[in-house]
């Protein structure tokens, strides 16, 4: 293949082996792949394989051979594909058309620049794809795919098709983690096959696609031009390191929840303590814990319930998600229901705020109650940057700094003159600074089932907004971060209620014992004091109310 980009003996470009896998997929016939996605860290040569991939190809000593290459503005192109076309296109012939942008090749039969054509274009915006209807290409490349949304590239691939056997019909991209198009782009690439390389068959056209990893290393010619390049990428942010270098899909530039751990990284292990990780295995939830239900609710967009348990040590559980599109509130209502009905001790329910709208003769909230047959469902707390917050905090993994320690220590006249003044509260407070911090031993808080993949994908994929930075930038696909964000705000008002979770704790550490004792007579005992030191008016642990009243005690 390297034979096939010379002129004269003279070597223009040698493309290293990663880039031969790319280069070498097949275009034709029965084991034709249609699309394919090469790229993942930077410096990978994306760009250079796809202006190369019809010179090696020999594409352009076809007269008919029409070719296009991508990028989302013009100002991009200019900045890059353009400028880098010059470097190789002039060696075989080639003559560039400022007025519309593209290399015209020499017809062999007649000597002339009137054969093949390879052109640079752009969409800004998804109504500019419509401006190819009536373009024909046999080769469709798209630098950095992830700048691009999934409308405009699905409609280019509709513009291409050949007649000719000996002509490609084919569309090839290259692009880094990152950008509005991330989590289409994931999704129909890496996440089938994260290491690459295995051919996919897509169950609608039939036709094959592949993804071709590309990393740092990959790239002989840059660690020798620019060995420094590899640590002024050490340098940056974790989130971008992490993209850039190791071609990470899970993290990318401007991601909010960098924290987000959907695997352990064996290099994050301190002290001996497991790699961080947020998703974990489903396991029996113990029917005494707390579950709080939380809805984001949706008609043309999703309907997204999750339900979330407490354990006795603060930690959270997220073990379930339902999802529904374009579904009557009577359904997702019976069905929420009806999920529900499994647990026991579903303290609350909220819900999107904004189901206090009117649907006819009812709010969204009033429909829902009538389909599940609840009394009360809470509305959800729709502060959205505090509500950012509290994800980033159940997400933490790594404890948090010591407070601030007087360097004098503990000083026994300084207490007894603020008791003097202010009283034993303010006294305690001081004395407090010096007691020891416990060990944080619930990190991180949040943890996911493996069977929730709606919520884990939309966690993913939250990227800042453009102008109010600290907040999350709507996408389609964000309403189980929504839904999370009222359920963590449930759930933290409900351990922050001293007595009602220090109550669950107790009765946490009887069933506990008796799980591991199996001494049924101690157990009676202590549910007894449990009971008195409670109000016995009051069924602590109970099946959500349903509109008839009933109340039901906990199997433990």
């Amino acid at each position: 293949m390297v034979e096939e980009v010379k002129e004269r003996n003279e070597k223009v470009w040698e493309p290293h082996p990663r880039q031969v896998e790319f280069l070498s997929l097949p275009s034709y016939g029965e084991g034709k792949v249609f699309e394919a996605m090469y790229g993942g860290a930077a410096a990978g040569g994306k760009s250079e394989v796809l202006l190369m991939l019809p010179i090696a190809k020999q594409w352009i000593r076809n007269p008919k051979f029409h070719g296009i290459i991508f990028r989302r503005t013009f100002p991009q192109l200019e900045e890059s594909l353009i400028p880098r076309s010059h470097e190789y296109y002039p060696h075989f012939g080639g003559k560039y058309n400022a007025s519309n942008h593209s290399w015209h090749f020499p017809n062999p039969d007649t000597g002339k620049n009137n054969g093949a054509i390879i052109r640079f274009g752009y969409m800004e915006q998804d109504k500019d794809a419509k401006a190819h209807d009536t373009a024909e290409y046999h080769y469709v490349g798209f630098d950095e795919l992830t700048h691009f949304s999934e409308i405009q590239y699905r409609y280019l691939t509709s513009r291409i098709r050949t007649t000719d056997p000996s002509l490609p019909a084919i569309i090839r991209s290259a692009t880094n983690p990152g950008g509005v198009g991330h989590a289409w782009v994931r999704d129909r690439f890496v996440k089938p096959c994260p290491t690459g390389g295995k051919i996919l068959l897509d169950p609608l056209s039939k036709t094959k696609r592949i993804f071709i990893p590309a990393k740092l290393t990959d790239n002989p010619s840059i660690m020798k031009v620019n060995p420094d390049y590899f640590n002024q990428l050490r340098l940056l942010p974790e989130a971008e390191r992490r993209a850039k270098m190791e071609g990470d899909w899970w993290s990318f530039s401007g991601q909010v929840f960098t924290e987000l751990r959907i695997v352990p990284n064996s290099f994050e292990s301190v002290d001996g303590k497991p790699a961080p990780c947020h998703v974990v295995e489903p396991f029996s939830i113990p029917s005494y814990w707390p579950k709080i239900l939380f809805i984001d609710w949706g008609y043309a967009a999703m309907t997204y319930a999750g339900w979330i348990a407490i354990a006795p040590d603060g930690r959270v559980f997220l073990y379930r998600e339902y999802v529904a599109r374009q579904t009557p509130i009577a359904v997702w209502g019976s069905d929420i229901r009806r999920y529900s009905n499994i647990d026991e001790n579903l303290v609350s329910i909220v819900i999107d705020p904004s189901a206090n709208q009117n649907r006819g003769e009812m709010t969204v909230k009033q429909q829902f109650l009538n389909a599940s047959g609840f009394d009360y469902v809470e509305d959800g707390e729709n502060a959205r940057i505090d509500g950012k917050l509290l994800v980033h905090e159940y997400l933490r993994w790594s404890e948090k700094p010591k407070r601030y320690v007087p360097p004098e220590g503990f000083v026994q006249e300084t207490y007894d003159r603020i008791f003097r003044l202010h009283g034993v509260k303010m006294a305690d407070e001081y004395r407090s600074l010096f007691e020891p911090e416990p060990a944080e031993t619930n990190l991180p808080k949040l943890q996911i089932f493996n069977t929730c993949g709606e919520i884990i994908n939309a966690l993913s994929n939250c990227i800042y907004h453009e102008t109010r930075v600290e907040d999350v930038a709507e996408f389609p696909g964000d309403d189980p971060y929504d839904a999370l964000r009222y359920g963590l705000s449930r759930v933290n008002r409900y351990l922050h209620d001293t007595k009602a979770f220090e109550e669950q704790s107790k009765l946490g550490k009887i069933v506990q014992r008796l799980q591991m004792t199996g001494d049924m007579t101690t157990f009676y005992h202590q549910m007894e004091a449990h009971e008195r030191e409670t109000n016995s008016n009051v069924v602590s642990i109970h099946r959500f109310g349903s509109r008839r009243g009933r109340y039901k005690r906990a199997h433990i």
